[in-house]
């Protein structure tokens, strides 16, 4: 993942908010002194299609489809080598940041980060640009902003510059000098030409919306800047060995009688390896900056009479601090992962490293363990559910997975 700021033309970063497996997320300006925030896909997202094209999806929709409380993409660039898209910040209203959520194709895993991260865009305020760029000032009404090519509303009031933004409008026009206007009517047209491609691709034209009102907002000075990264991303995971069934109870059901042949998963990034009764196939569901998803399920084998999908589990994992900081996270863990797979969470304390819920109709047993690996402790929570005739199945796989993460 590149540690490098992003260098888009026209716009000048100097706080980068968030770190994700996937993208990174960066507070900056533009050339007049605009606030923005732009997302900018990280060097492994650029390399994934899949990636890439969840980012144009949801760039389109940013587009031509801006929500009342979202702020419409300025501008975006999908084939460059880091694809990014940029937002206009305004109070109150979400940006370019909403967009890192589809990039892993699980919606709502990515709430914690998005929420820190407004966290912190709520320390800026819209700041206008400089009278020292003969630019009129619109910051009494910062959700009125004018986009690049709108004409600005009557009567703007002057407002005093914090220093900052003078000091960094200043260091714009030395750059640019004489030549700000041609800058300006250049950026117009590329915001423009964008804009149009994005709609001509979707086939459907872009109807202008009326701006929202809002109470004014005053323009405040942010806070010294906080560490480079606001939450990094969860760390290469290293599996440990398999621990072969011996015949011993589990925490619930049945368990592998000692010398079963099982398939034995090691390919999933999981701390453990997972016995599993039939030829499995693992799906990675995505990561966010806190919390692991994954998916393994029975093969189809239809020679054999197989069913398809019909061994299902569905693994989260987060990585703690100590095991009274795994305690404390397990709550909103579960209703994290359980609402992503829609599943029940896990209720009944069954020792003091495990929590587990069985479901009879259909058949499923969802579970919660704490448990350390190599000097890093996790929390695990599993869903695994079977078709009828399956229920001992779904026992031995929770009993593996509680087996290993002993």
């Amino acid at each position: 993942m590149s540690n490098s700021t992003p260098e888009i033309p026209g716009y000048q970063f100097d706080q980068r908010l968030l770190q994700h497996p996937l993208a990174e997320l960066w507070h900056g300006r533009s050339f007049t002194g605009m606030e923005i925030v732009a997302l900018v896909l990280s060097e492994a997202g650029a390399r994934d299609a899949t990636v890439r094209d969840r980012l144009v999806r949801a760039g389109r929709g940013a587009a031509l489809e801006p929500a009342r409380l979202e702020t419409p993409l300025w501008a975006a660039n999908f084939s460059s080598d880091r694809p990014y898209a940029v937002t206009q910040l305004i109070p109150g209203q979400s940006g370019a940041e909403r967009l890192i959520d589809p990039l892993d194709g699980v919606i709502g895993n990515d709430d914690e980060s998005l929420q820190a991260v407004r966290g912190q865009l709520s320390q800026y305020g819209a700041r206008p640009p400089t009278a020292d760029m003969t630019i009129p000032s619109y910051a009494d009404h910062p959700q009125a902003t004018p986009e690049p090519g709108q004409a600005p509303s009557a009567e703007p009031q002057p407002t005093t510059q914090p220093q900052s933004t003078i000091e960094v409008a200043r260091e714009y026009k030395r750059k640019i000098g004489g030549w700000i206007y041609a800058v300006v009517a250049f950026v117009v047209l590329l915001v423009f030409t964008i804009t149009y491609s994005i709609g001509a691709a979707v086939g459907s034209s872009v109807k202008s919306d009326q701006p929202v009102d809002a109470a004014p907002q005053t323009p405040v000075s942010p806070e010294a800047y906080p560490s480079p990264v606001l939450l990094p991303a969860i760390p290469k995971i290293t599996t440990a060995p398999y621990k072969r069934p011996d015949g011993s109870a589990g925490v619930f059901g049945a368990t592998y009688a000692a010398g079963t042949d099982l398939q034995v998963i090691t390919t999933a990034e999981l701390p453990f390896a997972l016995g599993w009764p039939r030829p499995p196939q693992v799906t990675f569901l995505g990561e966010s900056s806190a919390v692991v998803y994954r998916r393994i399920v029975t093969r189809s084998d239809y020679s054999n009479g197989g069913l398809k999908n019909s061994l299902d589990a569905r693994i989260a994992l987060h990585p703690c601090a100590s095991l009274a900081a795994c305690r404390a996270d397990r709550a909103a863990f579960d209703k994290q992962w359980a609402k992503v797979y829609k599943a029940t969470a896990p209720a009944t304390a069954k020792d003091a490293r495990t929590w587990l819920t069985v479901q009879t109709t259909p058949y499923a047993v969802t579970m919660t363990r704490a448990y350390a690996s190599g000097g890093q402790w996790w929390l695990v929570g599993s869903a695994v559910t079977g078709a009828p005739g399956e229920e001992a199945d779904v026992q031995r796989i929770v009993n593996d997975i509680w087996r290993q993460t002993s």
